[in-house]
């Protein structure tokens, strides 16, 4: 199979674009990384919470994710509000 230049480049940048708007992320913000839990099911568990709350924010409007965790972080009335829209 062959690809173009251009159709492989779009395919890259594509890949990097997930890379950066989810792995870095939880990578740098959220420091999954450097998380100790490590037995059974809990480090899927704990991903699984984070992609949720994710996608909390960025539903809401939030492209700053530290920011935004900053901001909601002490009103769980506004938390609440979030996830029953």
């Amino acid at each position: 199979m062959e690809v173009s230049a251009k159709d492989f480049n779009i395919w890259i940048r594509g890949h990097w674009a997930i890379e950066n708007s989810l792995h870095y992320v939880k990578d740098v913000t959220l420091k999954e990384d450097d998380s100790k839990i490590i037995s059974w099911n809990a480090p899927q568990n704990k991903s699984l919470i984070l992609n949720f709350g994710l996608n909390i924010l960025r539903k809401n409007g939030y492209t700053n994710i530290a920011r935004g965790i900053r901001l909601i972080a002490n009103d769980i009335p506004l938390l609440y509000s979030m996830i029953l829209e």
